[in-house]
């Protein structure tokens, strides 16, 4: 079976480059820098997984001063809330897991979607803090020294130390829903970049009781991190380190690591997330796509570096909108394609000094296409805020956001004549559902009004591959995301 995992549908007008790959798969993020952008009035709804796709239920997500636990389906929302279009930051806790996060970029009046996936913490060995150990696990090596580790307030810790870590490799899909934030960075004159990883590790020191644990100041962990093999002739002699501040909700460089027999070996002086990075320049490039004038939503545009061949992709938003941050000063090969995977456009562009809008493209589209409307309604009173619509057709599944007047429309693709469908609508708040109703696909739908009188009791089961979301019966759902660019 294919490696998959989620990402909901992200309407945003801008897309922030997610999911750019190498054909040698390194990962690369060009995402904007905080200090660019404004306040907007906006909305985010996200949903939080582990690392087989089920969805987290009772997830503290913490926005600003707001704080949310995830529903039953792993969703969470926070409506009509200031925020910085040029990044805003968004944190989650659960015991029994690494601290998840996620930088998006809002569209003021518009409602961004993120997927933030928690990894679970497993112990990889104890050791006595009087003696040291040297820990090995996943190719990652960590040598601690004697006497080395302290209680989190600073003060000396003479006991047992557990070890909870993680390797992500940069060159797996996953690791973009696993790393924190994004991969915009504060670099050591405090200048704002971007970067390419190389390797990220994340580690966390408890006692027996479960308190945290730290390096005793003064002292450091020595480092050793495998590169693949997939990247290993581009990878420099030395590379700085950048540990990810969660206050910050970014990235600090810290020391550099240099490579030695295929290996980058450094040294840190306290554990959260640890990244070998190289730092980067970049535009914002941004563009359009219609279809017979009609804005597209979720079509895959994948863009590739022509120079060394690195590529992000993304997907449109409900306004058919794509965007992200691209190298500067190169020559870009732009491709489209369909929600059945279909290559329907290819074009080259740049290379751009400055921020650059394209012209809107328009495409004849392959994938059929049908818009689906309804509304919402309640048996006992108004729905909440959060409810959202559920369409299924064969082995697909979209998740639809609702509007303020309880209205929805979406643009849902399908691959084969006479494929039906069957919606229903979700009320997490107030544990409600709708009867669900199926409709055969014989030109856009008028579903009427989803009456929210059923106990809600349904589970998903929530996976990723490409542009597309599965649950438990490999379902899978067009979606657009925040536009990321990795190399």
């Amino acid at each position: 079976m294919k490696t998959i995992k989620l990402l909901i549908l992200l309407m945003v007008a801008t897309l922030g480059m997610q999911s750019c790959r190498k054909d040698s798969d390194i990962i690369k993020v060009i995402p904007p820098t905080p200090e660019v952008g404004m306040n907007v009035q906006g909305s985010v709804m996200g949903i939080v997984i582990d690392e087989n796709g089920l969805a987290v239920s009772e997830a503290t997500v913490t926005f600003g001063n707001l704080t949310e636990n995830t529903d039953q389906f792993g969703v969470f929302q926070f409506n009509d809330q200031t925020m910085h279009s040029g990044g805003t930051y968004i944190k989650v806790e659960k015991d029994g897991y690494f601290h998840g996060s996620r930088k998006f970029y809002p569209v003021a009046n518009a409602t961004s979607r993120v997927t933030i996936e928690l990894m679970q913490m497993v112990e990889i060995v104890s050791f006595a803090s009087s003696a040291g150990e040297k820990v090995q696990f996943e190719g990652v090596e960590i040598a601690f020294g004697n006497n080395s580790i302290t209680r989190e307030d600073g003060s000396d810790y003479d006991g047992n130390v557990k070890v909870f870590a993680k390797y992500l490799d940069p060159t797996l899909i996953e690791t973009l829903d696993q790393m924190p934030g994004d991969l915009t960075a504060m670099n050591s004159s405090d200048e704002r970049v971007v970067l390419t990883t190389y390797g990220m590790l994340v580690v966390e020191l408890r006692d027996d009781s479960g308190n945290e644990l730290q390096i005793k100041e003064g002292s450091q962990a020595d480092i050793v991190m495998p590169v693949p093999s997939e990247i290993l002739n581009s990878a420099p002699a030395t590379i700085p380190l950048w540990h990810f501040d969660e206050d910050l909700g970014s990235w600090v460089e810290e020391g550099q690591a240099t490579l030695v027999n295929g290996e980058y070996v450094g040294q840190v002086s306290h554990f959260s997330f640890w990244n070998y990075d190289v730092p980067s320049n970049f535009i914002h490039l941004s563009g359009s796509i219609f279809n017979i004038g009609v804005p597209v939503q979720g079509l895959l545009v994948k863009i590739t570096n022509t120079d060394n061949n690195t590529n992000g992709t993304g997907y449109t938003n409900n306004l058919g909108v794509f965007g992200g941050y691209v190298p500067k000063g190169v020559t870009l090969t732009l491709e489209v394609y369909d929600q059945c995977g279909n290559l329907i456009y290819t074009t080259t562009v740049g290379p751009y000094e400055e921020d650059v809008v394209l012209d809107p493209f328009n495409l004849a589209v392959t994938a059929l296409q049908v818009t689906i409307s309804g509304t919402v309604s309640s048996c006992d009173g108004e729905p909440s805020d959060a409810i959202y619509v559920v369409i299924e057709q064969n082995d697909l599944t979209s998740i639809i956001a609702v509007e303020d007047d309880n209205t929805f429309v979406s643009n849902v693709f399908y691959c084969e004549e006479g494929a039906t469908l069957t919606i229903g609508a979700e009320d997490p708040i107030n544990q409600l559902a709708s009867a669900n109703s199926t409709f055969t696909i014989e030109g856009d739908v008028d579903a009427g009004i989803l009456e929210l009188c059923e106990e809600s009791v349904t589970q998903h089961l929530y996976y990723e591959y490409g542009d597309q979301i599965f649950n438990s019966n490999d379902n899978m759902s067009d979606q657009d995301s925040t536009f990321f660019f990795y190399t």
